[in-house]
């Protein structure tokens, strides 16, 4: 499941938003997969699976989602302006 991680606490827990649900994630340091618990912010998209935690839903096996790739519209426009020798 992917989401996002919309806080994050000092004291090693905090809640990920999940992209399709409306109820927050509960996730603990130890159910970071890779890397560590200092690794993650605020905002940082994630991967996780859930599993029932003491007090309701909680996150498992927590890593770092890739990026969104970015669309090649954008990259095409920006070198189309450009001039090119055989104009110049």
């Amino acid at each position: 499941m992917r989401g996002t991680i919309i806080r994050k606490r000092d004291e090693g827990y905090g809640f990920i938003k999940p992209e399709q649900g409306d109820k927050d994630v509960f996730f603990h340091a130890t159910a970071v997969a890779e890397g560590t618990f200092d690794d993650f912010n605020e905002g940082d998209a994630v991967m996780f699976d859930i599993e029932e935690g003491p007090k309701g839903p909680a996150a498992a096996n927590v890593t770092k989602a890739a990026a969104a790739p970015v669309a090649d519209d954008a990259a095409s426009d920006a070198t189309t302006d450009a001039p090119t020798e055989e104009a110049a």
